[in-house]
């Protein structure tokens, strides 16, 4: 029987964020909102705020961008009409999206410790620990495919359990290590609010039209970004 469910520091380079550039660092407070509203590892009935870094820059843009892909409904309407017209099927991005955000590098303490939602021995663990939950939820099995999945109730399930382990003397996780469902290999990181949590800023930074990773995801997901 699993202990524990498997856990990972955070990288020593530090992290990625991309947010609104009045305040890159502030905490949304999350719970009780729909799933289908809240982003991957914010709570559902508890309250407490969740924020979103990447390993590197490309994934940050890669997770903040994807929502501006033509649905595949849109795409399926219009591809006739691009071919015949010789059009590409690519998106539009204002440039007042870009504008009004900034790039954020931090570092946390080598000592947090985030659950890794992508093992194996935690999806052994939490198919234990969550029975219960996820059953409810007509789920047969956790893996990675569910982990990944569009049912966020699952993520934020997971989420609340590890922010409850963490609520003692002594917390246990400061958040989840997971990877994108756009694209594996794309390292994410949920960090829980924590008042006593001290964020290391190294370096902020305008998004600009020319930053690499920026048009490496453009072009990947078929956008103009103004």
């Amino acid at each position: 029987m699993a202990e524990g469910p498997a856990t990972v520091a955070p990288p020593v380079d530090g992290l990625w964020r991309v947010a609104r550039g009045d305040n890159p660092l502030a905490v949304p407070v999350g719970g009780g909102g729909a799933p289908s509203r809240a982003n991957r590892f914010d709570p559902l009935m508890m309250s407490y705020g969740v924020l979103y870094f990447g390993t590197d820059l490309e994934t940050c843009f890669g997770e903040t961008l994807a929502r501006f892909r033509p649905s595949l409904k849109m795409l399926a309407l219009v591809e006739d009409e691009w071919q015949a017209l010789g059009f590409m099927a690519v998106g539009s991005v204002a440039a007042d999206w870009r504008q009004r955000r900034t790039v954020v590098h931090v570092r946390l303490a080598r000592d947090l410790v985030f659950v890794d939602v992508e093992s194996p021995v935690t999806h052994q663990f939490l198919r234990r620990e969550l029975a219960l939950g996820l059953s409810s939820i007509g789920l047969s099995d956790l893996d990675v495919s569910t982990v990944r999945g569009p049912d966020r109730r699952v993520t934020q399930m997971i989420s609340e359990w590890a922010y409850m382990a963490s609520s003692g003397e002594e917390p246990s996780y400061g958040g989840v290590r997971y990877e994108s469902r756009i694209r594996s290999g794309w390292e994410c990181w949920a960090l829980f609010e924590d008042e006593e949590l001290e964020i290391e800023v190294l370096e902020t930074r305008p998004i600009t039209p020319d930053i690499p990773e920026m048009q490496t995801v453009a072009k990947l997901f078929e956008l103009q970004v103004f």
